[in-house]
């Protein structure tokens, strides 16, 4: 079943990658938890002014271990939980 761009859940209920079947977790998981997330500051990004001393929040990267593939992004305050925007509830 296809439940993002780039992520599945397959008959074991486990999400994983479209791109490279790697297994990221159980489907009742915040996927997030179990990837590697990168921290961008907005003085990383072109256009952006706010220096890293000032900045409230920052963007959250987060790929795919397998094949490094973006699966999100997003902008919180650092330090923050991942954002669990993807919830499955799985009937077994």
């Amino acid at each position: 079943m296809r439940i993002h761009y780039y992520l599945d859940i397959d008959e074991g209920n486990r999400i994983k990658c479209r791109k490279c079947g790697h297994v990221i977790c159980d489907a009742g998981e915040n996927y997030k938890k179990h990837v590697p997330r990168a921290e961008v500051w907005p003085d990383e990004i072109p256009g952006q002014r706010q220096s890293k001393e000032d900045a409230m929040v920052i963007y959250y990267e987060y790929y795919c271990p397998g094949c490094y593939t973006m699966l999100d992004v997003e902008l919180a305050e650092k330090g923050a939980a991942p954002l669990w925007d993807i919830q499955v509830k799985v009937r077994v």
